[in-house]
């Protein structure tokens, strides 16, 4: 028998019988092992793949070996095939980083005079996957595993072709980009939905996306959720368009809301919902995804209202005047006035009949901005 990894493979019967009498010459043994399954491992199936892995086991030596060295590259290829194989325990086994040699944590060149990843950083990567697809292997140190919400899908054109990429956020604001052929669906159900994704640092810690994989967790498990209130809906680019009671002002996608809400669920201008802030780090741009419709009552104690007095009525206009009897917080969007003009179209009709000056009633109202570029008081509901 020889060591030379382009010796003839052996057999089915062949390997076996090396393998029942591996004892008498184990390194042998492990490089017909390695030779056998480096031409059928993605053939003969995860359950013979690893049996074959636990005999070298049983064989090898624990030292720096170009053997096994090879059953460590061999072991990445299997885990990227065999989705059950457990990468991180066979790697405990080997004791992997005591048998890695020098020129195993070094770049390789090939043949094309370009350096590729080290066995080292194969290994590294193939279990980051692996944490990836098992979140039951992660720990509070698995800070290569980011949850991030698919915010937009976007176009284009590279060398004469048309390419989708989709934009990424994080909790933490961390925004990346990655291109839609990573996602495990197609381009049409990804946006609106969270994701596992798997991210590599270069040495300037620019961030790259290097795997994603469907992720069980809802937006609200990610991300804070606050109460908004629908004050638009732009029809032409299918905007929705939210602000919180703080004035801050969010646009959430309309076609992720069959990712985030009962189907069939429709939403209007002036409902009241729950959602998720998703901000990117330095974007002024602020989106959100609705994660539920909140009725009247919960929404009008949840939202938060101002308590006011009509010191103007004019019926035949539909328009008063009020005055804020409320403390007025500060806001991080500018000041709320103390008094203001409404319109009587954003009340019942009922109640529009009793406006009278020193009446007292309740307003839904934030801080948007005007034609004229200002930010003033909204009143976006009277009762």
């Amino acid at each position: 028998m020889t060591n030379n990894q382009d010796a003839k493979v052996p057999s089915w019967e062949e390997l076996v019988n090396s393998i029942s009498t591996g004892s008498s010459h184990p390194e042998a043994t492990c490089w017909e092992i390695y030779r056998y399954l480096r031409q059928n491992y993605k053939t003969i199936g995860s359950e013979t793949s690893r049996t074959l892995l636990f005999a070298y086991i049983k064989l090898r030596t624990d030292k720096p070996s170009l053997i096994n060295s090879c059953m460590m590259d061999m072991a990445v290829k299997i885990s990227t095939t065999y989705t059950d194989f457990q990468l991180p325990r066979f790697l405990d086994m080997c004791n992997h980083t005591s048998c890695l040699r020098d020129e195993d944590r070094q770049k390789q060149k090939g043949k094309d005079g370009k350096l590729y990843l080290s066995l080292q950083e194969r290994i590294d990567r193939a279990l980051q996957s692996y944490r990836l697809h098992h979140p039951e292997a992660r720990n509070e140190n698995s800070n290569d595993i980011i949850s991030m919400y698919a915010v937009s899908l976007f176009e284009k054109i590279k060398a004469g072709r048309t390419c989708r990429f989709v934009k990424m956020v994080a909790a933490n604001g961390l925004s990346l980009i990655a291109d839609s052929h990573q996602f495990p669906c197609r381009p049409y159900e990804i946006i609106g939905k969270v994701y596992d994704v798997s991210v590599t640092s270069s040495k300037e810690d620019n961030k790259r996306i290097v795997e994603i994989a469907a992720s069980t967790k809802a937006p609200s498990h990610v991300f804070p959720i606050k109460t908004g209130y629908i004050d638009g809906i732009d029809e032409t680019h299918g905007h929705i368009h939210i602000f919180d009671n703080m004035s801050h002002h969010y646009v959430a996608d309309r076609k992720t809301i069959t990712a985030t809400l009962p189907a069939r669920t429709t939403v209007q201008k002036g409902m009241f919902i729950q959602f998720c802030p998703i901000i990117s780090n330095g974007d002024p741009f602020k989106s959100a995804a609705i994660v539920n419709i909140l009725d009247r009552y919960k929404g009008h104690e949840s939202f938060g209202s101002y308590s006011a007095k009509i010191t103007y009525a004019n019926p035949a206009q539909h328009y008063i005047r009020y005055t804020i009897l409320s403390d007025i917080p500060t806001t991080p969007e500018g000041t709320i006035s103390k008094e203001g003009f409404a319109s009587t179209s954003t009340m019942k009709p009922d109640m529009e009949k009793e406006m009278t000056v020193g009446k007292n009633i309740q307003l839904i109202l934030f801080l948007k901005r005007g034609i004229n570029g200002q930010k003033s008081n909204h009143v976006a509901e009277i009762y």
